[in-house]
């Protein structure tokens, strides 16, 4: 059955919560910090506990869904291998603070933010399990190839080529594996501490044990009361992440934008041609008799079809990588993803 009605309604609905943002800082209305405090409230708080939660209201024994975490792992690493091949060997020619905004922009997708709620509004409680463990791999690749890609072989004359001698280059990759990369980031990650919790409650049992007791005549006051108190804070994971975004949007000025070449080729690699390799990937290996269920190609294809990740405009920051023009390519793939994600869904689902 396609979820393609599904998925253009919900994708829709996520667009609608980004004009509250829009409004808010087109009015002045939000204070200085206002997004970031709204991201940490989102990052910390409300996005592990839908994560949580997606775990305790599966239905599904960690017998049953093993194999499905196991191929969405191996997946989403085949994935970013794939992305990361691809953008590093292009914008070569491109000045040097843009090309490592392009090759991340490229490489990692909105997958936390914007993918994991639309998987648990467009799929169920299990397909959520399945995007967090997505985000795991993520949140490895962002900490060490991300941090990598922003910090190494700067070009402080801008012509476009790296001013580093060997000297330099084995200075600056001590300095990223020192005290740049930072594998404590993934580990310690709320999405990842999160999940953990989750697996324990999978591997237990405790989930299936919870949902018995909801389902009793006579359930637990407390049980009731702790997953009641998850599902509603869960709900602010959508439009508080969409919140922000609008923000950020409301911010940018799109002004010659549209003549960047550049712009033309990320967009084409990480709306269509990127998240399409990655399907014909996992439909040839389904074809050799690899056990990929459909919930799992559907949730590895959506998440990588999302926009370009909010987190690139916080690198840039940190790292001096032109922000401004970050957060410009971020607004473009954000708006763009509305027509391109059907898209690919659709031409995943051929077949099914």
């Amino acid at each position: 059955m396609s979820i393609i009605p599904d998925l253009i309604f919900n994708v829709a609905v996520l667009f609608v919560m980004l004009v509250p943002g829009i409004v808010m800082q087109k009015c002045k209305l939000v204070p200085a910090g206002f997004g970031k405090g709204i991201s940490n409230l989102v990052l910390y708080i409300a996005q592990p506990i839908l994560i949580v939660s997606a775990y305790v209201n599966c239905k599904s024994s960690f017998g049953d869904i093993w194999q499905n975490i196991l191929w969405v792992f191996i997946l989403s690493i085949i994935a970013h291998v794939i992305f990361a091949a691809v953008a590093l060997n292009m914008f070569g020619r491109t000045e040097d603070g843009r090309r490592r905004i392009l090759r991340l922009v490229t490489i990692f997708a909105n997958a936390a933010f914007m993918g994991i709620p639309l998987i648990e509004a467009l799929l169920d409680a299990e397909a959520a399990i399945y995007a967090s463990i997505y985000n795991i791999t993520f949140n490895l690749f962002l900490w060490t190839l991300g941090v990598f890609l922003c910090t190494r072989n700067s070009d402080e004359d801008m012509d476009g080529d790296g001013d580093s001698d060997v000297f330099d280059d084995l200075h600056v990759a001590k300095k990223v594996a020192t005290k740049e990369v930072s594998i404590s980031k993934v580990i310690l990650h709320p999405v990842t501490i999160a999940s953990v919790i989750g697996v324990i409650l999978l591997v237990t049992g405790a989930n299936t044990a919870i949902g018995a007791n909801l389902a009793s005549e006579a359930p637990s006051v407390v049980i009731e009361f702790i997953v009641n108190c998850l599902n509603m804070i869960k709900g602010l994971v959508a439009p508080l992440s969409m919140v922000v975004i609008g923000l950020r949007l409301a911010e940018v000025n799109f002004k010659g934008l549209f003549k960047d070449i550049d712009m033309y080729i990320f967009l084409a690699l990480r709306h269509l041609v990127l998240p399409l390799v990655l399907v014909g990937i996992m439909r040839l290996l389904m074809l050799v008799g690899v056990p990929i269920s459909e919930v799992c190609l559907l949730v590895v294809t959506i998440l990588a079809a999302t926009p370009a990740a909010s987190s690139a405009t916080m690198f840039a920051e940190k790292y001096d990588c032109d922000a401004g023009y970050a957060s410009k390519l971020v607004a473009v793939s954000t708006i763009l993803c509305i027509l391109t994600m059907p898209v690919v869904v659709m031409i995943a689902q051929l077949g099914l």
